[in-house]
């Protein structure tokens, strides 16, 4: 997908854009999370481990992984699927809701100077319509509780906190909130 007359372009990752999705994993990590997350963990991120994971999500069949790429190179990627089978999801999900679908956007990173031109929006957008067509009733996103950016950008994407949990994170413990995203048609909305 182009974006318009934009530099940028968005599709879907194939097999050989593991290294670069893998590279702005690292960085968007290491410059998103300054402050937030304990710096030696920061600084010891492993851009093989993150590499390995990455080449088994791209050989998932049932999820979403897409690319933001800018030239030739990868700036951006957004991971989504089905809710994950995590204590913390059946918490706000239980399993008795079985009729009611929700999905999950696992990760969204774009490397620290393509921030702020909408391509995160355009991630999400391009997520909701991938959910609508697998008939998901809505989706959701963890962030840090210390991330107001990204807080924000829920927000404005038209999440609302259902929930919060904590998770660990190196050897330091940090809240999480769970944003949910239930209006994900709202073309349908308006019949």
């Amino acid at each position: 997908m182009s974006l318009n007359s934009s530099p940028y372009e968005i599709r879907k990752a194939i097999p050989s854009d593991a290294e670069g999705i893998s590279y702005v994993h690292v960085k968007a990590w290491q410059t998103s999370y300054v402050g937030m997350i304990e710096q030696a963990y920061l600084d010891a991120i492993s851009y093989d481990e993150r590499l390995q994971l990455r080449k088994r999500i791209l050989n998932s069949e049932d999820m979403l992984v897409l690319v933001v790429v800018y030239g030739e190179k990868i700036v951006g990627f957004a991971d989504a699927g089905s809710l994950r089978a995590k204590a913390y999801n059946e918490t706000f999900f239980p399993s008795h809701k079985a009729h009611l679908k929700y999905g999950e956007i696992y990760a969204i990173y774009l490397l620290k100077e393509h921030q702020g031109k909408g391509l995160g929006h355009e991630l999400y957008e391009e997520c909701r319509r991938w959910f609508k067509a697998q008939s998901y009733s809505g989706f959701v996103t963890w962030g840090l509780a210390k991330n107001v950016c990204a807080r924000q950008f829920y927000e404005r994407e038209g999440g609302r906190i259902v929930g919060k949990t904590v998770v660990t994170i190196g050897n330091k413990e940090y809240e999480e909130y769970c944003y949910l995203f239930e209006n994900i048609y709202p073309e349908i909305m308006k019949v």
